[in-house]
């Protein structure tokens, strides 16, 4: 949670200093939004929710999993969008942590009490990729621990934020449709021309010559 607070006052922050628009921010729009709203009410729904702990395990872990697909598979619906694919590497490495051990296992703080609940619980000897689960700790005042999943992730957030608002660069159409133009008489000229049929070769000059004043008007 520090991790995304974190990235989301700098994001906050980088908007205005880069000359960026919270406005245009506001008007990205992103694809298969229930998917984004189904995986983090179950989230807060297992935060909010007594379970039995004797159920962390088993129906615990398995929502907590559901939830983690869901928003995954929102990740997934808008890889166009910049920032997108860094959030969903940042879900992807938490949730790989988390089904391998039951749980998200993280490091305490000397002097902190050792909780478990149903997606976080302290280290064990018997875990694995312990690297990718809640090992960087930060004492008081804040007194939490992250994941690298969690970095990724908030730098895809402050990414989304930075790029979301700007207004995308687009080539000017001058030149193109000056191209077009030429072309098009081009076309209408030898058009012209073949349809009337042979012509004396003082008729086919005059028509070379209008098509070349044309181009270089």
């Amino acid at each position: 949670m520090l991790a995304y607070v974190v990235a989301i006052v700098v994001a906050i922050v980088v908007i205005p200093l880069t000359n960026g628009s919270v406005t245009r921010l506001a008007e990205v729009r992103f694809r298969r939004v229930w998917l984004l709203v189904a995986g983090l009410a179950l989230q807060i729904a297992l935060e909010l929710v007594d379970m039995a702990p004797a159920r962390y395990d088993d129906v615990g872990v398995a929502i907590l999993l559901v939830s983690y697909v869901a928003l995954l598979g929102f990740c997934a619906s808008n890889l166009r969008t910049r920032g997108i694919e860094l959030i969903g590497l940042g879900i992807a490495l938490n949730a790989i942590v988390i089904a391998l051990n039951l749980g998200m296992p993280y490091k305490v703080a000397d002097g902190l009490p050792r909780e478990t609940t149903v997606k976080h619980r302290p280290t064990r000897d018997s875990d694995v990729a312990v690297f990718l689960s809640d090992q960087i700790v930060f004492g008081d005042p804040v007194d939490a621990a992250i994941s690298i999943g969690d970095i990724v992730l908030a730098a895809g957030i402050v990414e989304l934020a930075y790029f979301g608002s700007r207004r995308p660069r687009r080539r000017g159409r001058t030149a193109a449709t000056r191209e077009i133009d030429l072309t098009a008489v081009d076309e209408i000229d030898l058009r012209d021309a073949s349809t009337v049929g042979p012509q004396p070769a003082g008729a086919v000059d005059t028509t070379r010559s209008k098509a070349s004043n044309t181009r270089r008007s």
